[in-house]
């Protein structure tokens, strides 16, 4: 969508024999580093160009996961949680207000309402994010730095 480059047909490609994927290759077409809304937004535009029951909120968490190892050829290793398979876990606390009246389906909670962040993370056993909060902070330092030089730029034009 910030590049204008249409919709995929992912709800046909589907029905095909083809391995189909929801990824993201950077910053330009994920500014907010957010897998949760790419997800919503995967499902939300097949549903504006096929109709409300062209992908649920599951299959689309699926393109995300299984899909992309099967994409990657590594659907032995990751993409979902089993016995022997690499699994980095997150977990959303769904007390909040977005999520009010979604809680008897939580998967499709969390995909609908757009969750904001994950409130805990582990990627490859480690704890990244606990409570919302990154465990190592000295990223925080240098968003505040990132948003200095980015201003210094913006002033400079």
């Amino acid at each position: 969508m910030t590049l204008g480059s249409g919709i995929a047909p992912v709800a046909e490609l589907m029905k095909t024999r083809m391995k189909v994927s929801l990824a993201v290759d950077g910053s330009a077409s994920n500014d907010t580093s957010n897998m949760i809304r790419e997800v919503r937004q995967a499902m939300l535009l097949q549903r504006v160009r096929y109709g409300a029951e062209s992908l649920s909120a599951r299959e689309a968490l699926y393109l995300a996961t299984m899909g992309g190892a099967r994409v990657l050829g590594r659907h032995n290793e990751i993409g979902s949680i089993e016995v022997g398979k690499a699994a980095d876990l997150i977990a959303f606390d769904l007390s909040g207000i977005e999520f009010a009246g979604a809680q008897a389906d939580p998967l499709a909670a969390i995909v609908h309402c757009s969750a904001q962040h994950v409130d805990l993370a582990a990627v490859n056993g480690e704890f990244v994010v606990r409570d919302g909060r990154l465990v190592d902070e000295s990223l925080y330092e240098l968003i505040a730095r990132h948003n200095a030089i980015s201003r210094r730029l913006v002033e400079k034009r």
